[in-house]
């Protein structure tokens, strides 16, 4: 979208309840679904994804060690993966206020391994003057960690997968297609390669070659897609 530009940042400030508990469970994720101020806190609710259950039970464990970083905190649902989140914040622990002093707008906040990572749209005229006036914030850490072109609104919802069979051939699909429902992928296979290649009549390397091609064209469509969706996961401190 003309002018407008998509910054992610990786961000410290100190106090934050949220990297507080998450600074030594490199194993969890918190996103924040909605942050809003009433009166003189904050009140936030986040989404926990864990990498696995053990991880997720430390870490609702151990927030109980941060309660003087928040006026309150309630888990209000959870499952072995996920979890939701509550809370109350002094106004001062937050990043929130100074939210409303720089010239950009907030679209995503996630927080993992100690640090937040803003997704931020901010005016490309504006671009250089909100960073810099973040950088002279009083103990505001913060890194740049990509800045890109904003996706047009039918880009942002565009079909992944059109994208992707567009790029594949009909006999890579078929293939494809073949090797996943006669159980190809499994563990243990269902159908080794040979069967698969005899079942259309090809050799095995010109098989191989169906399956090796339209898998890499849908791995790196989906990796570019997950790069850009949540790019905290290539930052390379974690």
């Amino acid at each position: 979208m003309e002018g407008l530009k998509k910054v992610v940042v990786r961000l410290w400030h100190p106090g934050c309840w949220s990297i507080e508990t998450t600074k030594n469970h490199p194993q969890i994720y918190l996103s924040v679904d909605g942050a809003f101020k009433i009166g003189n806190e904050i009140r936030a609710n986040f989404k926990l994804i864990a990498e696995n259950y053990d991880a997720l039970k430390s870490y609702l464990t151990s927030i109980k060690n941060f309660e003087h970083l928040a006026k309150d905190v309630l888990v209000i649902g959870r499952s072995d993966l996920f979890a939701f989140i509550h809370g109350r914040f002094p106004t001062e622990s937050t990043f929130y206020e100074n939210v409303f002093s720089l010239e950009f707008m907030p679209s995503k906040i996630m927080i993992h391994g100690g640090h937040e990572y803003w997704t931020m749209l901010i005016y490309e005229d504006k671009l250089k003057e909100t960073l810099d006036k973040l950088g002279e914030m009083e103990d505001i850490e913060f890194e740049v960690i990509s800045i890109t072109k904003l996706k047009t609104l039918e880009e942002e919802q565009g079909d992944i997968i059109d994208e992707i069979s567009q790029k594949l051939s009909i006999k890579q699909k078929k293939v494809l297609v073949e090797a996943y429902r006669s159980g190809y992928f499994e563990w243990p296979r269902k159908m080794n390669l040979n069967e698969l290649a005899d079942r259309f009549g090809i050799a095995k390397s010109t098989c191989l070659h169906h399956l090796r091609s339209a898998e890499q064209k849908i791995l790196k469509r989906f990796v570019e897609e997950l790069k850009d969706r949540e790019c905290y996961i290539t930052d390379g401190n974690l």
